[in-house]
């Protein structure tokens, strides 16, 4: 991690960097922040678990672990993407592999979570979703079937229902929404 300024001429501090050591073999694949910057999620892509951290003083410290799958499950991990509602009180996670689903948690007042539940996402290998600007949908896309499927979101519960709208589609690394 660098502090960043943009008014500096050279805006990465090289000097004061830091680092956080995960668990080897965990894999690392995505980390996001909450709005307010003070808490960090990071989706572990071999361990299938997010690691919850704070973060003070450019120093990232690790306040929970939580699975992203049941506890039934004890390998096989593949965990993909992971995305906050824009409202803050939802966190969700895409697990590829045997299970194909999105694991859905709430976010507790202190920043850690709490598993909702899970939503299989019709289709195999969802690599990557996203959550429009409203917070009213998630629309995730499955590689191997070469689908993406829209879930309406229930903004009480964080619960996710298809919609019925699915979309044959190819190669699929991003997905984007635009509200006009």
């Amino acid at each position: 991690m660098y502090p960043f300024n943009s008014s500096q001429q050279k805006p990465l501090n090289e000097k004061e960097s830091s680092f956080i050591k995960t668990k080897a073999g965990s894999g690392p694949r995505h980390l996001i922040f909450s709005k307010d910057g003070k808490t960090a999620y990071c989706i572990e892509e071999m361990a299938g678990e997010i690691s919850v951290y704070s973060f003070e003083e450019n120093k990232l410290t690790e306040i929970q672990k939580i699975a992203t799958h049941p506890s039934k499950i004890k390998n096989g991990f593949e965990s993909s993407d992971l995305h906050i509602s824009p409202d803050g009180k939802f966190l969700y996670a895409t697990n590829r592999g045997e299970e194909n689903n999105i694991a859905i948690f709430k976010i507790k007042p202190d920043k850690t979570l709490e598993t909702i539940g899970y939503q299989k996402t019709y289709g195999k290998h969802p690599r990557t979703f996203i959550i429009d600007e409203t917070g009213s949908f998630l629309i995730v896309t499955n590689v191997a079937t070469e689908n993406a499927v829209v879930f309406k979101i229930n903004k009480e519960t964080g619960a996710l229902k298809k919609t019925g709208r699915s979309l044959k589609i190819t190669n699929v690394s991003c997905v984007k929404t635009k509200m006009y």
